[in-house]
């Protein structure tokens, strides 16, 4: 699967809280990193969806990474935590 990622981010790379980070000049559409969105984020050494925590006026971006896979977890992309929530209980459903 060659799915283009949301956010260019080394799933490694930790900051001193322990969520992983990037940049936004790593993002696809910069205008989508926001605070409490369901982004595909990685490179070529792999890939998951991640919740943006923060995203600092520098232009840092915070992220925890969503345990299971991107199959798994594929239904959030593109969605906020709000929106998630709301869903909850209504059964799958493709989101646009």
């Amino acid at each position: 699967m060659d799915e283009e990622v949301d956010l260019v981010a080394d799933l490694n790379a930790e900051d001193d809280d322990g969520l992983g980070w990037s940049t936004l000049s790593g993002a696809r559409q910069p205008t989508n990193v926001r605070s409490g969105a369901f982004l595909l984020a990685g490179n070529h050494y792999g890939r998951a969806v991640v919740r943006v925590v923060a995203v600092d006026g520098d232009g840092q971006v915070h992220f925890s990474i969503l345990p299971g896979s991107v199959a798994k977890n594929r239904h959030l992309l593109g969605t906020t935590v709000a929106d998630a929530g709301r869903l909850a209980g209504q059964g799958p459903r493709q989101l646009t």
